[in-house]
């Protein structure tokens, strides 16, 4: 997840609004990208602003718009 979204932070070619999500899963991985363990929200946190970035990428491409992954069944009735 940092990895891509450092890469599109760096890319002058990457519109405004990838350039932003990206540098929102940064933001939220920058201080334990280097650690071996980290905190269940932080990461919690960051996998929410990759499915955000994901998102931005489908829409930037013209990817069909869908939940990001995990949050697809929670419309789902319950049994």
């Amino acid at each position: 997840m940092y990895i891509l979204a450092a890469e599109i932070v760096s890319s002058q070619a990457a519109p405004g609004e990838l350039k932003r999500a990206a540098r929102r899963v940064s933001k939220a991985l920058e201080d334990v990208v280097d650690k071996p363990i980290a905190d269940a929200l932080v990461l919690a946190r960051a996998r929410a602003r990759f499915a955000e970035l994901v998102a931005a990428l489908e829409g930037s491409v013209g990817g069909t718009k869908r939940p990001p992954p995990g949050r697809d069944n929670r419309a789902a009735p319950r049994r």
